[in-house]
This record gives structure tokens, sequence and C-alpha cells, in this order.
């Protein structure tokens, strides 16, 4: 019997693994190049201030930044223990309660009423209202300054119209961060009501049709279709007016400088003064910066873990 012998199998060339290979960091590199600006940028400018800030946390430095001396966690030693830092805590949970639920609160009321009541003229409306975010935060700590003047200021004289005696809102310690709260408020609302708005024209019409069928008003139909139907942009708005409330510093700089007896003294502003006001204590501050990012890494946890789970997506 004659035997077949099978042909040899033909092997895969070794240049098209190595041209593939070659692609691949071709490739690579490309985008390296492209992201090497942006990274740069971010490296000199982010990365490169976190991990330096880290190392100031751990030093006792002197004034004029001459000497450092390496002291472990002795700062944040002294911070956990420092009540004037814990009234820090207190006033800047407080500033970001209030101007969260009044930011987030507001924007769905008036992106309802643009929506429904003033649908003619949401346009005009719009623009009055997303007006104040492009006004910087130093202008308006200043135009709320005049505001706020206890003489010739515009907001008691209003109140005096209707037989109110306004309060001296930024010398009076239960005054002072309310006033803050609402300049912030006022600033932040354009963007908040733009944000809400799209969220409540985005909801689905045979949502309301079916209801208005089945006999639901205005006020059912926003209760059991619009307000659950626009948690993912109140999540959203819930997660950016929580950031910013903790990132607000030029309104109380020009407002109240911290006062009056601190009644307005948070976390971040407590940083600029610690940092850069009288005797500066700059490994003290960067502490504290570290401690204020792990405040809002646990604030933004809890934000996740307990709304999170509640948002309903269509």
């Amino acid at each position: 019997m004659e035997q077949t012998i099978a042909p040899p199998q033909a092997k895969p060339p070794q240049k098209r693994k190595s041209n593939g290979r070659s692609k691949q960091l071709k490739s690579f590199f490309e985008g390296m190049a492209y992201l090497a600006p942006s990274l740069l940028i971010l490296g000199i400018f982010v990365f490169v201030p976190i991990i330096t800030s880290f190392q100031l946390s751990l030093n006792r430095i002197a004034p004029f930044g001459n000497q450092m001396i390496y002291v472990g966690f002795e700062n944040y030693s002294r911070l956990l223990n420092d009540p004037d830092y814990w009234n820090s805590i207190r006033v800047t949970i407080w500033f970001m309660i209030g101007t969260v639920i009044a930011g987030v609160g507001l924007s769905v009321v008036l992106a309802i009423m643009l929506s429904y009541p003033l649908r003619r003229l949401s346009w005009l409306h719009r623009l009055l209202i997303f007006l104040p975010i492009v006004i910087s935060s130093a202008v308006t700590g200043v135009l709320f300054r005049w505001l706020y003047h206890p003489v010739v200021g515009y907001l008691n004289y209003a109140l005096s119209v209707v037989g109110i005696d306004g309060p001296n809102w930024l010398t009076s310690r239960s005054w002072a961060l309310i006033a803050v709260m609402i300049a912030v408020t006022w600033r932040q609302l354009g963007f908040n009501v733009i944000i809400a708005l799209a969220g409540v024209q985005n909801i689905d019409e045979s949502y309301y049709e079916a209801a208005k069928v089945d006999g639901a008003n205005l006020f059912q139909r926003i209760r059991h279709i619009t307000i659950p139907l626009l948690s993912p942009t109140l999540f959203f708005l819930l997660i950016i007016n929580v950031i910013y409330s903790l990132q607000t510093f030029a309104e109380i700089n020009i407002l109240t400088d911290g006062g009056p007896g601190q009644a307005t003294n948070t976390l971040l502003y407590s940083i600029y003064v610690d940092a850069f006001i009288g005797t500066p204590l700059r490994g003290y501050a960067s502490a504290q910066a570290y401690l204020l990012f792990i405040f809002i890494l646990f604030i933004s946890y809890i934000q996740f873990r307990g709304f999170g789970r509640r948002v309903h997506y269509q």
C-alpha cells in the first residue's frame, strides 16, 4: 500500500506578527503624542501640586518657607483637636445643605413653570434666569454687598416698604451665612434651571397624555410623572451643587471675610486664611486641603449609596 504523506502545514509568517505589533506600537505612540500636551499641563498644574501639597502637610514650615521640619501626621492630629476646625466643618455642612436644597428646589420649580405656565414667553424667562451664570463670583460678591448695605441697600429698602425692618445681613452672626447662601444660590440658579429644564422637556409626552385620560390634574402629573422621571437630572444637580458649595470662595471673601466671628468660615476659606493671611501655616493648610478632599469623597459616597439606587431611568 502506498503511504500518503500529508503535506507539511504552512506556518504563519512571523513578519505579519511583527507588522501587527509595530502597528500597535505606532498607534500607541501616536496617541501618546496627541495626549502629551494635555498630560504635560495636567502634570505641571495638577499632579505635581497634589504630591507637593501632601509633602507639605507632613512638615512644619517657616513663615517664609526657608526651613521645613518633618513632623509626620502632627498637623492632622492638631486639626482634629482644633475647635475652630470643627466649627468650619459645621459651617460648611449648613452652607452645603442650604445652597443645595434652595438651588435644586428652585431650579425644578422654575423649570416646570417654563415648561407649562410660561411656555409662550419661556425664551425670555430662560434668558433672564440664565444671565447670572455668566457673571463672575467676584462681581456677584460686589453686587450683593451693595444689595445688603443696611443704609442704601435695595433689599432692606424693599423690606421697609412692606413694614419690615431688614437685618444687618453681613454683620449679624444669625444672617451672614444666609446672606452668602442667597448670593451663591442666585449665581448658580441659571445653570441649574437649564439642566432641570432639559430634563423636564426630555420626558415623553405620552405619559402625560395617558395621565390626562385617567383624569389626573396638573399637580398629580407633576408629582407622579415629572418628579420620578426627573430623578436622573436631580441626582446630577445634587452632585454638582454639593461640589460647587464646597468650592465657594469668592462670595465669602468679598461679603464677609469669614466673619462675623467665623460664622461664614467654611473649610475652603479656612485653608486660604491659614495659608496666606497673617503668619502663613502652609503645612497646616495643606493638611486641611487633604482632609477637605477626604470630606468630599465621603459626601460623594453617601450620595451614590443613598440616592443613586433611587434614580429611575426611563
